[in-house]
């Protein structure tokens, strides 16, 4: 029933473009604003840009009445575009909600974000200063990919973020995952190691461990089943490495994870997934 309902209006429809209103914002060091179009369910946001240094664009939030949403770094956004070998151009950056690379309509949508007539959308994206290789003044103009919400109502958001932990000494390290819940589930984990190294990765639930994977096997299965090409720096734990969005995804209530590593120091943990917001009514 809950599949259904998020997909109903979807099955027969395919996303178009749509032309965003301008942003606000001329230069550099300044937080740009774009307002979306409310009433649609937005599927990928596209920034076509004149920049050349994909650090210059320093994070990108979406916001719904002032509340953020997701947000992404410029830099992690390409890291997994880079790690799952999608086409890139300079200058064009992509903030897709829903993965059109997974194999079931209910895990491609899930993470599309349905928007109602009445909300205040608001895409957020804070440049940092010129980057050696920038033009003196930067253009930024956005698109979206779109379909008609169909009425469906919002029953789950995407969900991205940036996390911080600390790593106290080489060895075992426990993370307790943090606002874990029923509603909340991840699709993937990137783990940042420009500071410390991860050599296994086991994840429990409570005192039950329901995944364990070293690095080797890791990186293997990564390369053999979703075609991840491995990025240096970066350890990649992805859930839904057989393409299935929904299923794959692993809620977060109780979640804990034990890594192994080699020393001491902050570890940065980008969370991509998605939220239950609402249920649906009964037939």
């Amino acid at each position: 029933m809950q599949l259904n309902q998020v997909t109903r209006g979807m099955r027969k429809v395919q996303p178009t473009m749509l032309q965003c209103a301008a942003p606000t914002g001329s230069g550099y060091d300044e937080e740009w604003t774009i307002k979306l179009q409310a009433g649609m369910t937005y599927h990928s946001l596209e920034l076509d840009t004149n920049l050349v240094e994909v650090p210059t664009i320093k994070k990108i939030t979406i916001d719904i009445g002032g509340t953020p949403i997701a947000y992404s770094t410029n830099v992690m956004m390409d890291i997994l575009d880079k790690a799952f070998q999608k086409f890139q151009k300079t200058g064009r950056y992509i903030f897709d909600f829903s993965k059109f690379e997974y194999r079931s309509p209910a895990g491609i949508y899930q993470t599309q974000l349905v928007t109602n007539l009445r909300d205040d959308v608001t895409v957020k994206i804070e440049l940092g200063a010129k980057g050696a290789t920038d033009p003196l003044v930067p253009t930024i103009k956005a698109k979206a990919w779109v379909t008609d919400n169909d009425r469906a109502g919002r029953l789950f958001i995407p969900s991205r973020y940036e996390l911080t932990q600390y790593c106290a000494a080489a060895g075992e390290h426990v993370w307790e995952f943090p606002n874990g819940s029923q509603h909340r589930h991840i699709q993937r984990i990137v783990f940042k190691e420009d500071v410390v190294s991860i050599s296994k990765i086991t994840v429990k639930r409570g005192t039950r461990t329901i995944h364990t994977v070293t690095r080797e096997d890791l990186d293997y299965m990564l390369q053999r089943h979703a075609g991840v090409a491995l990025q240096s720096g970066y350890c990649i734990l992805d859930f839904t490495v057989f393409g299935f969005g929904s299923h794959g995804a692993i809620n977060t209530a109780g979640l804990k994870f034990e890594l192994e590593t080699d020393g001491a120091g902050a570890i940065k943990t980008y969370v991509d997934g998605f939220e239950q917001v609402a249920f649906p009514k009964a037939a």
